[in-house]
């Protein structure tokens, strides 16, 4: 004969089954996401005016191989301090300002675009980072102003003696809103992965006005380039953890 207090014990065991039950079950349909939660790519930036960070290269045109000028490549490099690899991973130039004594000014002509990465034939999505590896990304470039070819002219007259600095996104606009002058400027980058949150990434870079055909010279004294800080973005959590995808 089962008395009420056994029911009453039944109906409790009952549901602690059932709960855990669900419980197994929800755990193995989300197994993937609860480990790319606990086991995920991480970002760092880094760079230096110097090589191999950046560099000084020389140009030739194709098919015939004639020489066009000597280049210097400013550059970063984006690492994966995490524990799984980074896919898709891509560098997207958010806006540019000039640096101003008494406040920034905003480079209005500037195109918001994607960046090309280095050593890739202008790609703009590397497939993927392992941990604990790198990959650079060119953020612009300085040509010999004495061999500036047509392209890399900017807007507005220049003496053949001054430098101008030719961002390097995935494409050259007609306008030539991506070429500027001497100065001092502030750009924002995102650098983001389909398995990883975004991050945002200020960077300095000073343009002199002068060139120098000697690497070291030309890094050390004519331009430069730092990051100044690095910042997470927008994250909502629960969609990486029930799609697999962070927003974009």
């Amino acid at each position: 004969m089962t008395t009420g207090g056994d029911s009453h014990w039944g109906t409790y065991a009952d549901w602690v089954v059932a709960g855990a039950t669900l419980l197994l079950a929800l755990v193995a349909a989300l197994q993937d996401r609860i480990r790319a939660w606990f086991d995920s790519p991480k970002f760092e930036i880094t760079t230096d005016t110097a090589p191999p960070c950046c560099v000084m290269v020389p140009a030739y045109s194709v098919p015939d191989g004639l020489f066009i000028a000597n280049y210097v490549f400013l550059r970063i490099r984006v690492n994966n301090v995490g524990s799984a690899a980074a896919r898709n991973v891509e560098v997207y130039a958010h806006s540019l300002h000039r640096i101003c004594d008494d406040a920034n000014e905003s480079v209005k002509s500037f195109p918001p675009m994607n960046l090309k990465w280095a050593d890739t034939n202008g790609a703009i999505y590397i497939p993927s980072i392992s941990p604990y590896m790198g990959r650079y990304c060119d953020i612009c470039h300085v040509a010999d102003p004495a061999r500036r070819t047509e392209a890399e002219k900017p807007r507005y007259a220049v003496p053949t003696t001054q430098t101008t600095m030719a961002f390097d996104l995935q494409a050259a606009p007609n306008h030539k809103g991506h070429i500027v002058g001497p100065g001092q400027y502030l750009l924002e980058v995102r650098v983001a992965a389909e398995n990883c949150p975004p991050i945002g990434c200020s960077i300095q870079i000073t343009l002199q006005g002068s060139w120098n055909s000697d690497e070291t010279t030309m890094l050390r004294d004519f331009v430069n380039i730092k990051v100044l800080k690095t910042y997470e973005m927008r994250r909502e959590p629960w969609r990486v953890f029930f799609f697999g995808q962070w927003p974009k």
